[in-house]
């Protein structure tokens, strides 16, 4: 099971790198692959269906987009981009109304699409973050990209969308490899899809790589020995990593 994840990551992560560097259709073959090896998951779709519309290929996305719904009736960012495929088709009726059934479950309302006339809801909060890093990346800002992605992945993770989450977090990993609060994220994730041996070894992992810098982010090192104190009971190595203090930050002036 691992393995195959490993490979469906590694297939939607090479999908993005092609995505950002101009090679559409290495993207999508990428992203089908993806798709081959998770047949039940639908952000491989999303992913394709967010490309077909930057290329202008209307009808592929809204494609693209109806199965990655089909796969994810309620994920949010499956419907917010099938309503934006329909309003790139010219049916903005269509589009309010598949807005306003994200707008229900967004609120917690039952999931079914009222048929009365309204404003269209606005864009969810994680597609607007998925947006902003895509721009922020464009216009070369890598750590606003890396913020608008990891804090993309934290509402994914809070809705428990947990593969949006780490598509969110392959992405911010694609562009910044060595940066400790992607991997933090990471390993937060794996715990909470209870890959428990994946998540430890990335947490001592991550320890190590935080002792080797000559000036850690106090942040990370203190989120991180606070997760491995919450699953210290897993594996007692995660027991020296709950216990490492952050230095204090020098005085000012």
């Amino acid at each position: 099971m691992d393995d195959l994840f490993a490979r469906y990551r590694d297939a939607l992560k090479a999908g993005h790198l092609a995505a950002m560097q101009g090679k559409p259709k290495d993207a999508l073959r990428h992203y089908e692959a993806a798709a081959r090896l998770a047949v039940d998951r639908p952000q491989p779709y999303i992913s394709m269906g967010s490309l077909y519309l930057r290329l202008g290929k209307t009808k592929d996305a809204l494609t693209a987009y109806g199965r990655a719904v089909e796969r994810g009736p309620r994920d949010t960012d499956a419907l917010t981009g099938q309503a934006a495929a329909l309003l790139a088709a010219g049916r903005a009726d269509d589009s309010a109304k598949v807005l306003d059934r994200v707008s229900r479950i967004q609120r917690g309302l039952p999931d079914e699409v009222d048929e009365r006339p309204g404003e269209p809801s606005p864009l969810s909060r994680s597609e607007q973050l998925h947006v902003s890093g895509e721009n922020a990346l464009a216009a070369g800002d890598r750590d606003a990209a890396v913020d608008a992605w990891l804090a993309e992945a934290a509402i994914h993770a809070e809705t428990a969308h947990l593969d949006a989450a780490l598509d969110a977090c392959q992405r911010a990993l694609a562009i910044a490899s060595g940066t400790p609060r992607v991997h933090l994220e990471l390993a937060t994730l794996y715990f909470l899809r209870g890959w428990n041996e994946r998540a430890v070894d990335h947490v001592l992992l991550l320890s190590r790589l935080l002792d080797l810098e000559q000036e850690p982010d106090r942040d990370v090192q203190t989120g991180l020995a606070q997760l491995a104190s919450e699953h210290a009971a897993i594996d007692a190595r995660l027991v020296r990593v709950a216990t490492v203090t952050p230095p204090e930050s020098p005085p000012a002036g």
